[in-house]
């Protein structure tokens, strides 16, 4: 283990704040973090950091180079970028970051027609919708929902592919023999609306939160209540059905996303044709349009 290494060790300490989040961030374990951080202590004969019940605290030595150490970190990984940018052969690391529902119910077909064409290329797919640091080489290409009308950082080489609708939707099976009192089904930070009500459905006061889509969806369908979905997955789902009357909003739009650097790497351009042209073909559903959801569901 290396110099650099250690400096991005530390790093990631001083950041989380504990060892426990900086391993997670490197996908390390705890104790190469500890060990890492303790070489690069005892190379500048210096103590770093304080153990405090909370977690790990600079100390004033820690705290004047940090500044430096985040200096020295982007240089390496921009050294790593120029390099990678050189790289045109069809092998090797490729990292692709989305939503998961985009992986599950749009890019699936497309990731392994990719990675059956091109088999040496080691793909990678990280499913979240926490936005990769792009610079750091967290990832090499992200597909992301850039919401209301923001931009992405002007960092970063994108394009935008379609709009980004939401419905509301409900089980379709409601009427036989579910509680006429549904309750508002929510996920982190949304709140129920309060310019829309639906007609003849008569929703209890407290809503019930979830902390990911998946369950939400499956509580859905069970008859809990009424929930906000991406229209792509919620049209597509035949035991789900819009809600009489309910507003198709734009939210945002789905962009895709690479670092300048790296944009004309032979596999990233590969790998970005492939989602643009499939992200082309998908792109009625995600905007919500019912008549290509209909032939989806007859298709099903």
């Amino acid at each position: 283990m290396d110099h650099w290494d250690e400096l991005r060790m530390f790093l990631a300490v001083a950041k989380g704040g504990t060892v426990r989040a900086a391993a997670e961030q490197l996908n390390l374990n705890h104790a190469t973090v500890l060990r890492g951080v303790a070489r690069l202590e005892q190379r500048l004969k210096t103590k770093l950091f304080e153990k405090m019940p909370s977690g790990y605290r600079l100390t004033s030595a820690g705290a004047d180079i940090v500044d430096l150490a985040v200096q020295m970190s982007e240089a390496s990984t921009k050294i790593e970028g120029r390099i990678f940018a050189r790289d045109q052969s069809v092998s090797g690391p490729l990292r692709l970051t989305l939503p998961v529902s985009f992986a599950t119910d749009l890019l699936m077909e497309t990731l392994t027609e990719f990675r059956s064409t091109y088999p040496d290329i080691a793909l990678e797919i990280i499913g979240t919708g926490t936005v990769a640091n792009l610079s750091n080489r967290e990832a090499d290409v992200a597909l992301r929902v850039v919401l209301g009308k923001g931009s992405p950082p002007e960092s970063l080489y994108g394009s935008k592919l379609c709009g980004f609708h939401t419905a509301f939707y409900e089980s379709s099976n409601r009427q036989d023999g579910f509680s006429s009192s549904l309750a508002w089904l929510l996920g982190p930070g949304e709140v129920a609306p309060s310019d829309w009500v639906p007609d003849e459905i008569e929703m209890a006061a407290t809503p019930v939160l979830f902390s990911e889509m998946r369950s939400r969806l499956q509580a859905t369908r069970a008859g809990m209540g009424i929930t906000s979905l991406p229209c792509f997955v919620g049209d597509a789902d035949l035991s789900l059905s819009r809600v009489a009357g309910s507003p198709v909003v734009q939210t945002g739009d789905v962009w895709l996303l690479t670092h300048s650097d790296t944009r004309q790497t032979l596999r990233v351009r590969l790998l970005c044709e492939r989602i643009r042209d499939t992200m082309r073909t998908v792109s009625a559903r995600v905007e919500g349009h019912t008549d290509e959801s209909a032939k989806l569901r007859r298709h099903n």
